[in-house]
């Protein structure tokens, strides 16, 4: 009997010790960067939002398909990790949710960068500026009505619901926010003739300023709206949740924000947003007209964000046995 056991009990040890040995540990990653969308290749022409980060960083990377997710994920071997997750916040939070969940990768010390482009006021930024965003605002969850339906005595057209606050409204680290901020202080951001033609068609003192980098709210819609009304309820809405005011507008980031909330991430997430277009029209221009036209910002913006992302990419990994232990966040 005794002899049965030991062997028995061998093989359960020798079949454990295989199996272990079969399963590789996790690939650890550093910082995960995403992007919206791309235009073309992922190198060598009209490069969009995952273009340039895809020719400085994953080239030479491997790739792994996860499943779930529109584009392979990029993993180098200085532990960062990109991909294009598709545009909306259906399309964001489904993707990084597969991304997390994927065991083959251990992210719990992984910071998330998102790098994409984004509309703006111009009273408030210029055509190239590249903004991190210290708050993330959902413009449609909660209550509204259009303004033609607003009842007697009240103002606005929103309200905030408490039940939606979760996901409405994402306070971001601002201390990785601010430590952020000094690691691109004075960084010189490149302009365009055309867009400085285009934004010298605005009378606001911010629209004709040079690009640089700014903080404030992120307003999510996954409507692509323009127009001076729809600006007055982002600004609402913002106010409505208590967030700074909105400084861009895009379509992504509070679908990233509630998946990296719920796997323990959010203090580890920058959104970095670069201004490509404004968000109404100039004087004698309508709606529609600002709509469809082009003003010089894309491929500014695109070089602007990717100048500011990369930059503080490469101040986390110089810095990381410091991040890792003494995050900026506390």
């Amino acid at each position: 009997m005794k002899k049965t056991l030991f062997v028995l009990f061998a093989l359960i040890w020798a079949a454990s010790s295989v199996s272990a040995a079969g399963v590789p540990d996790p690939i650890a990653v550093k910082v995960l960067e995403l992007s919206m969308f791309e235009v073309g290749e992922y190198e060598g022409d009209f490069a969009g939002e995952f273009q340039h980060w895809y020719e400085a960083y994953f080239s030479d990377a491997d790739s792994y398909e996860i499943k779930g997710i529109p584009h392979p994920l990029f993993i180098n071997n200085d532990g960062v990790a990109g991909t294009v997750t598709g545009m909306g916040k259906a399309q964001a939070a489904s993707t990084l949710t597969a991304i997390l969940s994927d065991g083959r990768f251990d992210f719990s010390q992984t910071y998330i960068v998102v790098s994409g482009c984004s509309g703006a006021g111009p009273d408030r930024t210029t055509l190239g500026d590249v903004v991190i965003a210290t708050y993330l605002v959902d413009y449609e969850l909660g209550h509204g009505w259009s303004e033609s339906d607003t009842p007697e005595g009240i103002e606005g057209t929103f309200l905030k619901c408490d039940s939606y606050t979760e996901s409405g409204l994402i306070p971001l680290n601002g201390g990785l926010v601010e430590w952020a901020e000094q690691q691109v202080s004075g960084i010189e951001l490149t302009d365009s003739e055309k867009a400085a033609e285009y934004r010298a068609l605005y009378t606001e003192k911010a629209a004709n300023s040079l690009p640089s980098v700014q903080s404030g709210s992120s307003v999510t819609g996954d409507n692509y709206w323009h127009g001076p009304g729809s600006s007055a309820r982002a600004d609402e809405v913002c106010a409505e949740y208590g967030a700074d005011r909105y400084m861009v507008t895009q379509m992504e980031d509070n679908g990233f924000g509630v998946v990296a909330k719920r796997f323990g991430l959010l203090d580890r997430l920058l959104v970095i947003r670069d201004v490509v277009n404004f968000d109404r029209p100039h004087p004698g221009q309508s709606v529609l007209e600002s709509l469809d036209t082009s003003s010089g910002g894309f491929s500014m913006g695109m070089t602007n964000g990717f100048l500011v992302g990369s930059a503080i990419v490469d101040r986390i990994l110089e810095n990381w046995d410091t991040l890792s232990v003494q995050s900026p966040r506390e």
